[in-house]
């Protein structure tokens, strides 16, 4: 989606894969991926390029009663954050929402459709066609192991 803020580095090397996005195509998710790898790879030469390290000592912030959000871009998707503090500094409350709970509802929606209009499949390719639209989206290790329980009743 932000193809014009890619390195030129970035754009070069990945020309021939930029014209398949923006995509619905789960399946782009891992050459998205691809190319943001690509992306901070290119950055990182040039930080490192032009870093200039100076000799800092920590600053350490009085602590302070508040709720705090946050949002960043992680390797899934993106991850939420909301932490409560005390007056001691003391956290009374963080939550978090991965990626893969994000992405829940799409991956069960694409199995639904996959699996109504597949029905006539022998089990093992409903089955390893259905993990591989699980594990299109990334899900976590945990969920992509875990995720997928195959049940079939013919009649």
């Amino acid at each position: 989606m932000n193809r014009d803020l890619l390195h030129p580095r970035t754009k070069d090397d990945a020309a021939s894969s930029l014209s398949d996005f923006p995509s619905n195509n789960v399946y782009h998710n891992n050459l998205a991926q691809a190319i943001e790898i690509l992306q901070c790879v290119d950055d990182a030469i040039d930080i490192l390029r032009t870093i200039e390290l100076a000799d800092e000592k920590p600053v350490r912030a009085q602590a302070q009663a508040g709720t705090g959000v946050g949002l960043i871009e992680a390797p899934r998707g993106l991850l939420y954050h909301m932490a409560k503090i005390n007056d001691d500094g003391v956290v009374e409350d963080y939550d978090v929402i991965v990626p893969t709970a994000q992405n829940q509802i799409n991956i069960e929606n694409d199995l639904k459709d996959y699996f109504n209009e597949n029905l006539d499949q022998d089990e093992e390719t409903l089955r390893a066609d259905a993990e591989s639209i699980v594990r299109a989206y990334d899900p976590c290790m945990s969920c992509a192991t875990n995720f997928l329980k195959i049940d079939l009743i013919r009649r």
